[in-house]
């Protein structure tokens, strides 16, 4: 039987590459300053790593019912990543908590849908 966890789970996943998208064009236009001035470079190198993770853990989610896969856990790299990128830009932190609750609620309903077409199974 197959997984909720790739529906859900995933379409948060894909969305948070759109907003990281967005928040790199912002970052770049808005020449955001940190402790020092961050380059398009090292922007889109930071970018880069939040995408390649959240499409692993997209192609990692569990597929079946029961199947232990690493892409829920490599899930929450990704918010954490998204959470840290807040000090870059300030409202980047109000966007990722909305997205850690999405996904927490992901997960938890993903995996009690799961749970309850194994029972009747």
């Amino acid at each position: 039987m197959k997984s909720k966890h790739p529906v859900l789970c995933g379409s948060i996943l894909i969305c948070e590459l759109v907003i990281v998208y967005f928040a790199v064009l912002t970052a770049y236009g808005l020449e955001v300053k940190t402790a020092g001035s961050l380059s398009l470079t090292q922007l889109l190198l930071g970018a880069s790593a939040v995408a390649v993770l959240a499409i692993t853990a997209v192609i990692l989610l569990p597929r079946r019912i029961g199947q232990k896969r690493p892409g829920v856990i490599i899930g929450w790299i990704v918010q954490a990543l998204l959470l840290a990128s807040g000090f870059v830009i300030s409202s980047m932190f109000f966007v990722a908590a909305l997205f850690i609750a999405l996904w927490a609620v992901a997960v938890y309903w993903s995996a009690r849908i799961d749970r309850e077409v194994a029972e009747r199974a």
